[in-house]
């Protein structure tokens, strides 16, 4: 019913609002990598917002899933597989907080934090230290727990949610859905596109718009939105 084409007609979009974006980003480091994306480790639990817990990997289009909006708990629907592989590997930097919760990401992953003047901070995973607190939810609360420990470790399988919020809680940590981008709040702007599609496949009773299942990768829309970005606005991206 909804070929490539059409979708590359809403990615366009994207794009436009790409190039017209603030790029303005919070302190950042001028390290580069190659590839994007990557994002959480297959051993991720999320919670849905009936109180279950899904594996990361058997998520669905359209589950309810909680997150933090505001310092408020709420639920938010996923939409997508931005990036999704099964059996390769990845170097995770693995967080453990005081409050026992640990979540595994790739460097590039942005995750906020609590800093020293009581804001939200979106940082890498690779900038997280020490004593950085993140936000967890214990007990069925919110809190602030500082990290205690920090590994980096190869494992099998990531995989990198998209949802309408732009965050998850992953094992119970606040993190967002984005790598490779300077600015959260900048590239869950540009991402407006695949929520007009997602609500409006929905609409018409598209369940799994983005055969979520079945794609297996980096998505190409993505693939595309990322090589774009590489050239045309690198200030925004860390490629």
């Amino acid at each position: 019913m909804y070929s490539k084409m059409n979708i590359s007609y809403i990615i366009l979009i994207g794009f436009v609002i790409l190039l017209y974006i603030d790029s303005s980003a919070s302190d950042h480091d001028d390290d580069h990598h190659d590839g994007g994306s990557k994002c959480f480790s297959g051993d991720s639990l999320i919670q849905l917002s009936n109180g279950e817990y899904k594996e990361i990997g058997n998520l669905q289009s359209g589950d309810e899933i909680i997150t933090i909006d505001q310092s408020k708990i709420i639920s938010t629907e996923m939409i997508m597989m931005l990036d999704k592989q099964i059996s390769k590997q990845a170097l995770f930097y693995t967080l453990r907080t005081d409050s026992g919760n640990e979540i595994s990401l790739t460097e590039y992953h942005l995750i906020p934090i609590i800093n020293s003047n009581g804001n939200e901070q979106y940082l890498f995973a690779k900038q997280i230290k020490i004593g950085d607190y993140l936000f967890v939810l214990f007990n069925g609360k919110l809190k602030y727990s500082p990290v205690i420990n920090i590994t980096i470790e190869m494992k099998k399988g990531y995989y990198a949610p998209l949802t309408m919020k732009g965050t998850l809680l992953v094992n119970n940590i606040l993190a967002s859905c984005f790598a490779n981008a300077y600015n959260h709040h900048s590239a869950q702007y540009y991402m407006a596109p695949f929520r007009y599609y997602y609500k409006f496949a929905r609409f018409t009773s598209l369940y799994d718009p983005f055969n979520v299942n079945k794609t297996e990768g980096l998505y190409w829309t993505i693939n595309i939105m990322l090589h774009f970005g590489r050239y045309f606005r690198s200030d925004t991206l860390c490629l």
